[in-house]
């Protein structure tokens, strides 16, 4: 199976763009661990927290055949990039939002756009445009892999720093991780 990806290059590109996703999907599956913080915190109630995060889905699902059309026309580096920073935007200020109406901008809108202009769509047209034809079925599921192994690590992972550094402590760490990814756009989304 991985004989197709015989060189560094095929590789590097690979794993940058699994990197990506492993982000992007660790952060968007694992955002349920606030909902008891966020809810003890702000005492909006599980309604309106729900009520964001459900947005969050419907955003997210949504606005991934607009991300690949404009990936198409403006090239997937762009939409990566304002994908991941969206993402780490909206994790940024969620701490700051004290309203049903906040928590639907920032969690709803900001990081579920995000997400998924950073996802799927994006990413396994942008590395197969720089793939040969015989690697691509190889690098597809190493890519969708780093999507499934972002939703193991991170779950762990941001449980354990709200215990230690809190919620919000967590979501910033988080905004910062999502930024660390924006290097491995350029490998992914070389012309």
């Amino acid at each position: 199976m991985f004989r197709t990806l015989n060189t560094t290059a095929l590789w590097t590109i690979t794993l940058a763009a699994a990197g990506i996703l492993m982000i992007s999907m660790g952060a968007r599956q694992s955002i349920g661990l606030f909902l008891a913080p966020l809810n003890a915190s702000t005492g909006l109630g599980i309604a309106s927290i729900s009520l964001a995060m459900a947005i969050g889905q419907f955003a997210w699902g949504a606005v991934q055949p607009i991300a690949g059309a404009v990936a198409d026309r403006y090239g997937p580096g762009r939409v990566l990039f304002a994908g991941l920073v969206l993402l780490a935007l909206g994790s940024a200020v969620t701490p700051f939002m004290n309203s049903t109406w906040g928590l639907v901008v920032s969690l709803g809108m900001l990081s579920a756009v995000g997400s998924g202009a950073s996802s799927f769509s994006v990413l396994i047209g942008a590395a197969a445009n720089r793939l040969p034809l015989e690697s691509r079925g190889a690098a597809s599921g190493i890519i969708n892999a780093g999507g499934s192994f972002g939703q193991f690590i991170f779950a762990p992972v941001l449980q354990k720093l709200i215990q230690v550094v809190g919620w919000m402590g967590a979501m910033w760490a988080l905004a910062a991780v999502t930024l660390a990814a924006l290097p491995l756009v350029r490998v992914v989304a070389q012309p």
